[in-house]
């Protein structure tokens, strides 16, 4: 006879003690975004979460993949802050040209004495030169893309911390190994990463990226005969197991993949929000400020770039030249005010009721991976065609980017033609 978790491990939901004991005693292992939120974070922020995962010592293991990821991102995340600093100087000055010319017309208008206009005109000058005084001040603290490694304070503390703590890269056949099996069960919609299938033209290792975090993870648990730990900024649903708009912890398959390979251990999976939350547990004391600036959502750490004129034209260029249908459908989305349904797709494409879109972003995205390598569009811009999973299965719909929406219905007639080429296309 069995129980009633028997079989069904992934459906237990643990408690906070459960947690605490976990973060003392479990392997912990972070993926890629933990690390290069800490260029995202304020200054103490960064320094409370390195002393939370400085206290782990030994349990602490990163995936190879992590360390990959955290290399091929760390520049973006530092991002560019020199450009940012003379975009705000700019603004600054043309808003301060425009609030004394203001000032002039109002002073004109009422009758003002000269005298009480150059106070008033001097109390702008001085508000606006604190505010350039503001952002000279905070920039001898940046950290820069020159930066040299030994004066980037987090690149060497993390150095430090993890030393002896990065899982090896495996062997050229067992990466290939890993990676057509990341990939078959992204095609198969199995956890985790299958969210990330926009990627499969964009990176050596496709859209397997997340299932080499999670199987060295877990290797690195099954071997200490210990609990895992996940601490990840990935929040997607095929990672977690949501219940609306309730976190309730790792997906049921997961935690009873986990349960089975290592022969009974727990899984956990934490963001770093939450890890700063239960410091405590760990002797760790950190600012309240810390847990809010934990808090902000990714769009907020990493404000994402927008699709230009240029780019969205070559773009379309490249996928009409190429003969792929694509286009069209993002020509018909952005008609329909930015997203096209999947029936939708279908007659415009022409597919059979057996055909699968398991790949139909790929065109897209290699396109756009070769714009962003021609420095023609930012590297974390939206994708052109984002598929929506609202049952976490199968694209309902594919959304394209707002902006793109407004490039195209400034254009002349951007539908024009449209069923005339498309029929050329299916003929090819």
């Amino acid at each position: 006879m069995t129980g009633l978790f028997d079989g069904f491990e992934g459906f237990r939901v643990l408690a906070g003690a459960d947690i605490d004991q976990a973060l003392r005693s479990a392997v912990v292992a972070v993926d890629a975004n933990v690390l290069l939120n800490l260029y995202r974070y304020n200054t103490r922020t960064a320094q409370d979460l390195l002393a939370v995962l400085e206290s782990f010592g030994d349990r602490l293991v990163v995936p190879h993949q992590a360390v990959r990821e955290f290399h091929r991102n760390r520049l973006t995340a530092v991002g560019n802050p020199e450009g940012a600093a003379a975009e705000a100087r700019g603004a600054l000055l043309k808003n301060s040209r425009s609030t004394s010319d203001a000032l002039a017309r109002w002073a004109k208008q009422v009758a003002l004495d000269d005298a009480e206009l150059s106070r008033l005109r001097a109390a702008v000058d001085k508000l606006f030169k604190d505010l350039d005084e503001a952002i000279g001040g905070a920039e001898p603290d940046r950290i820069h893309a020159a930066t040299p490694a030994a004066d980037d304070q987090i690149l060497s503390r993390l150095s430090g911390m993890l030393q002896g703590r990065v899982m090896p890269r495996p062997s050229d056949e067992g990466w290939k190994e890993w990676v057509v099996e990341g990939r078959r069960r992204v095609d198969e919609q199995v956890p985790p990463g299958y969210l990330d299938a926009e990627k499969e033209d964009r990176l050596p290792e496709g859209a397997a990226g997340d299932y080499l975090v999670w199987v060295q993870a877990c290797e690195a648990a099954r071997s200490r005969n210990l609990d895992l730990v996940i601490v990840t900024g990935d929040e997607k649903d095929d990672w977690w197991w949501r219940y609306r708009t309730v976190v309730i912890g790792p997906r049921p398959e997961l935690t009873q993949e986990f349960f089975d390979l290592s022969g009974g251990k727990r899984l956990f999976l934490l963001r770093p929000r939450d890890l700063l939350q239960r410091s405590q547990a760990l002797d760790v004391e950190v600012s309240p400020d810390s847990l809010a600036d934990a808090d902000r959502t990714r769009e907020e750490l990493d404000p994402v770039a927008h699709w230009t004129v240029d780019a969205v034209r070559e773009l379309l260029r490249r996928l009409d030249q190429e003969g792929q249908v694509q286009a069209e459908v993002i020509r018909v989305a952005a008609e329909a005010g930015g997203a096209i349904g999947r029936d939708d797709v279908y007659e415009l494409c022409g597919y059979d009721d057996e055909r699968m879109l398991r790949g139909f972003t790929r065109p897209t995205n290699r396109i756009t991976a070769d714009l962003q390598r021609a420095g023609l569009l930012q590297e974390n811009v939206t994708p052109m065609l984002k598929p929506l999973y609202p049952d976490g299965v199968r694209a309902s719909a594919f959304r394209i980017p707002s902006e793109v929406v407004e490039i195209l219905a400034s254009m002349a007639d951007p539908l024009a033609n449209s069923e005339e080429r498309f029929e050329s296309h299916t003929r090819t």
